[in-house]
């Protein structure tokens, strides 16, 4: 899975967080906004938490992962990667998609989307979309899968399943609504791809300049230029496609899951509870997959200042 340099990459990027952007504000609207939404949420919600005695032990390791001690373990090993590959430039784009992800989700949570109980059946409770615990997941594992270098692809695997983990785990400990986990991923997923179009375009410019400097300097020497283009590495190219494949499947089953239950929804129906459940989590899974599969397909190589085997005159 590659795409080609130039422009592509940032414009899709771009593209892709506009899109988050319309997607998280639909899913508001819908499931804070309406009584359809409410029901369907408590629904999925009471699925989840029946199934806390048989997986509460996962569920509390994957949300107990997301703590202080832990998110800035992660965060400073991602800025300690940054300094080894000697791409200081990488600190403050990362540092703006982790501060902006988290920060929207506060501003989001208790400032724009407010919640009232719309139907019966419907807890009352405070607004609590989108997940907190959700974001500063999603936001540090992509912020690690961003600064390492050769093992990327090693990376992007486990935070997916350490996104996914924790945003499920929320769920079946009865922290947060499904809607919750969801929007949180799609804030996260929003800066990431305003990150990597800034990123994409910057890198671009910076390849030319050294386009045009090599150029001249091989014009000097007499050999031809050479205008070299950065590719993917194959097992990021493997990583990406695996994590596409994984998440296509798992987001198609959830959405099919989530399309066959009977309406009228009836909330205390287990059956309807365990596949609403059984369907989001897959739903979760996929769309943490694709997200991640787009990073890796989106994210513009690095270009070194001076490439290996060829000096300037």
């Amino acid at each position: 899975m590659r795409v080609r340099g130039g422009v592509v990459a940032p414009i899709l990027s771009l593209l892709v967080a506009a899109a988050c952007v319309v997607a998280t504000v639909a899913l508001a609207r819908f499931a804070v906004g309406t009584a359809s939404g409410q029901r369907l949420d408590q629904l999925i919600l009471s699925g989840a938490q029946s199934q806390e005695d048989r997986f509460s032990a996962l569920a509390e390791l994957a949300v107990g992962s997301v703590s202080v001690p832990v998110i800035i373990g992660v965060l400073v090993l991602a800025v300690v990667l940054v300094l080894i590959r000697r791409r200081p430039g990488l600190l403050v784009p990362l540092a703006a998609l982790v501060a902006g992800a988290n920060v929207t989700t506060q501003v989001v949570k208790h400032l724009v989307v407010v919640r009232e109980a719309l139907g019966p059946g419907i807890d009352v409770t405070p607004n609590s979309f989108p997940s907190g615990h959700t974001a500063l997941a999603a936001s540090a594992a992509v912020a690690l899968v961003l600064a390492s270098g050769a093992a990327r692809w090693l990376v992007a695997l486990v935070g997916a399943v350490w996104t996914a983990g924790a945003g499920i785990g929320t769920l079946v400990l009865g922290w947060h609504r499904p809607s919750d986990v969801v929007g949180a991923i799609l804030v996260v997923a929003t800066w990431t791809f305003l990150v990597l179009c800034v990123d994409g375009i910057h890198s671009r410019l910076r390849r030319s300049r050294l386009a045009r400097a090599s150029a001249r300097g091989r014009r000097r020497a007499g050999a031809p230029a050479v205008a070299g283009r950065p590719r993917h590495g194959v097992l990021d190219s493997a990583a990406s496609a695996l994590l596409a494949l994984v998440g296509l499947v798992a987001t198609i089953v959830g959405l099919l899951t989530l399309a066959s239950l009977s309406l009228p929804l009836d909330l205390q129906d287990a059956a309807q509870q365990s596949a609403g459940y059984t369907g989001t989590a897959a739903l979760v899974c996929g769309g943490t997959a694709l997200w991640l599969a787009l990073v890796l397909v989106l994210r513009v190589p690095h270009v070194p200042e001076r490439p290996r085997g060829e000096r300037v005159p």
